[in-house]
C-alpha cells in the first residue's frame, strides 16, 4: 500500500507489472484484506534507514516520503524495477558513492537520501545487486556507535527478511520488518 483515504474510501498501492492480476485495472472493484501484522512505531528521534525491496518497496517510498525529516537514507529495489523516475542523486553517501549515485525523484525533493538497486541491471548509477548488500556496504562503512542510533524499517519478501533479521537486529538500535508475500509462493510464514 503506498496512500490512502479512509473518508473518500479510496486506496493507492503499487505493484509490479509482471505481478498484477490481469483484471486490475482503474474502476475494478477490488476485496481488500483487513490490515495484518503490526503497525510500524517510529520510536525517539534517531535517525532511519529505510529499505524496500519488491512488493515492500511501495510502503518503503510511502514510509519514507512521510518521515523524510527523520530519513538517512532510503534504499529500494528488486528484481521488478522501481515505480519512481531514477535521477542522479545530489547527496553524498560516502559508503555508497563508488557503486551507486542514482536518487528518487520523489524523495530527493523532499531532502532524503536514497539508492536503487536492481539485481544485475546494468544501468548508470544503479547498484547492480540487492539492496541487502548495499545497505551491508553502507553499514560496512559506519562507525559503530552511529550504527547504534539508527533504527532500520525493512519492507520486503518473508524470504529476503528472514534471512537478514538476525544480522541486521544485531548491528543497529532497532529493526522492524513488514514481512510480504513474495512474488513466487514463500515456505515460509
Amino acid at each position: 500500500m503506498r496512500d490512502a483515504d479512509p473518508r473518500e474510501g479510496w486506496l493507492a498501492g503499487i505493484v509490479p507489472g509482471a505481478l498484477s492480476p490481469e483484471r486490475l485495472g482503474p474502476g475494478v472493484i477490488a476485496n481488500v484484506s483487513a490490515i495484518q501484522g503490526e503497525a510500524i512505531q517510529v520510536s525517539g528521534d534517531g535517525p532511519l534507514i529505510i529499505l524496500g525491496e519488491d512488493l515492500g518497496i511501495g510502503p518503503a517510498l510511502a514510509f519514507a516520503e512521510r518521515h523524510a525529516e527523520r530519513t538517512r537514507l532510503a534504499l529500494l529495489g528488486g528484481q521488478y524495477g522501481v515505480p519512481a523516475r531514477l535521477v542522479p542523486s545530489r547527496f553524498y553517501v560516502p559508503a555508497l558513492a563508488d557503486g551507486a549515485i542514482a536518487g528518487i525523484a520523489p524523495l530527493e525533493r523532499q531532502g532524503v537520501a536514497a539508492r536503487v538497486a536492481l539485481g544485475r541491471d546494468d544501468r548508470p548509477g544503479v547498484y547492480e545487486g540487492s539492496v541487502f548488500e548495499l545497505l551491508g556496504r553502507y553499514l560496512s562503512e559506519t562507525p559503530a556507535e552511529f550504527r547504534q542510533s539508527l533504527q532500520i524499517i525493512a519492507c520486503g519478501p518473508w524470504s529476503a527478511l528472514g534471512q537478514h533479521r538476525a544480522d541486521l537486529a544485531a548491528s543497529v538500535r532497532q529493526l522492524q520488518v513488514v514481512e510480504l508475500p513474495s512474488a513466487v509462493r514463500d515456505s515460509t510464514p
